[in-house]
């Protein structure tokens, strides 16, 4: 079976020691084997496609199917091309885990980090709390404008608190939100 969160919290846990962008990190056709998980909350086809390919996208993502049996749902995607266009740049940076381990109901993510901008990816497993206060490894007290690149949100200016965490609002279980960050003088 594949599970989308066991397979973002490898790549969780690993970046802690290992730098993400050197490793493959799979994402699988979620229409396939539909019949094997019988209802399970945590099937991957209760994923949208760029969800997860989302997963991947902190290190080299490894498209892990035959493209040719892919539906037309799969194919109209643009998150792999809007990716393609900031890789090398999330790629410069040191990638560090975020908020919790992921275990398919948490909310967790990476930080890619360079000097004054970078990357920010949320996620926002199968969860009831649509906004959180998440500890980043951004300065505190802070302003941070925020452009928004892939998933659901829109771009906006926040300030980090005491702690140097933000808030994170995502309305649907499930779903991810990829900013591009710059530090604010």
């Amino acid at each position: 079976n594949y599970y989308p969160y066991w397979t973002l919290r490898n790549l969780w846990m690993l970046s802690k020691f290992v730098p993400a962008q050197n490793l493959q990190i799979e994402f699988l056709n979620k229409w396939r084997n539909r019949e094997l998980y019988n209802g399970d909350k945590f099937a991957p086809f209760n994923y949208s496609f760029d969800y997860l390919f989302a997963i991947t996208m902190m290190g080299q993502p490894l498209a892990w199917f035959e493209t040719s049996n892919l539906p037309e749902e799969a194919k109209k995607t643009a998150a792999i091309k809007i990716y393609r266009q900031h890789q090398q740049m999330i790629h410069r940076g040191v990638i560090q885990p975020l908020g919790d381990e992921p275990s398919g109901s948490s909310w967790t993510g990476f930080q890619s980090i360079q000097p004054s901008r970078g990357y920010l990816l949320f996620f926002r497993e199968n969860n009831e709390q649509k906004n959180v206060k998440i500890k980043t490894l951004l300065p505190p007290s802070r302003n941070v404008k925020l452009t928004h690149v892939l998933g659901e949100g829109s771009s906006y200016v926040a300030r980090t608190t005491d702690n140097a965490e933000l808030v994170v609002g995502l309305s649907k279980k499930n779903s991810f939100v990829l900013y591009e960050y710059e530090l604010i003088k």
